[in-house]
């Protein structure tokens, strides 16, 4: 399995991959909740702008595209041909109607389990939503990652985390099987990924 990680600004490094190079593009963009990211100004404008840049590209690199958007933002983005469901007992902050126990994710193109004749996999998965921190503000649990990257991808496939943050994805598809290749903007984060997916690399060798 290969990993490729870019340090910068994925508006600038996706034109330069090609479509054959990636089978889905699997990432958790910033939600424009003004969280502390670094260079990134995490302002609803600022989301929407990106979400204007990285959708177009996202679609022309690959034949899936799965989106972890956040609850509040599922009607900045393109209808999606399907929504997953991740749900997590005890719920989380306080939303419009009470706790937040969910959050959807938004998948474009076929279900890649049906179109390579692995059966029917269910649309939802309840995996507590708590993680140990990482260094980055908003990490993703790594149970989650590798649900979703399982669910929305096959053995072997080349996976693209443009918004890679502390690496989850990374490490997820390192443990799975999957090419990953990983995109990140603020240096402190690409260095944590890094060092994350080199030591699950490393792993995986020991086990081996």
């Amino acid at each position: 399995m290969t990993v490729e990680l870019y340090l910068g600004d994925c508006v600038e490094i996706m034109p330069t991959l090609t479509y054959d190079s990636v089978d889905a593009v699997i990432t958790d963009p910033p939600y424009g909740l003004n969280i502390e990211y670094g260079i990134y100004d995490d302002t609803q404008e600022n989301l929407k702008e990106l979400i204007n840049n990285i959708m177009p590209l996202s679609l022309n690199i690959a034949k899936n595209v799965i989106i972890s958007c956040g609850i509040t933002n599922l009607w900045h983005y393109p209808p999606a041909d399907w929504v997953l469901s991740w749900q997590y007992p005890g719920g989380n902050p306080r939303g419009f109607w009470g706790f937040r126990t969910w959050q959807p994710i938004l998948v474009y193109g076929k279900d890649p389990k049906l179109a390579n004749r692995l059966g029917c996999h269910p649309d939802s998965v309840t995996i507590p939503c708590f993680e140990r921190s990482n260094g980055h503000p908003t990490n993703k649990p790594i149970r989650f990652m590798r649900w979703l990257i399982e669910r929305c991808s096959i053995q072997g496939d080349t996976i693209l985390d443009p918004f890679m943050g502390s690496g989850t994805t990374g490490v997820a598809c390192v443990q799975t099987g999957r090419n990953f290749i990983g995109i990140e903007i603020e240096p402190k984060y690409y260095e944590i990924a890094e060092k994350r997916i080199k030591e699950a690399q490393l792993q995986i060798r020991m086990e081996i």
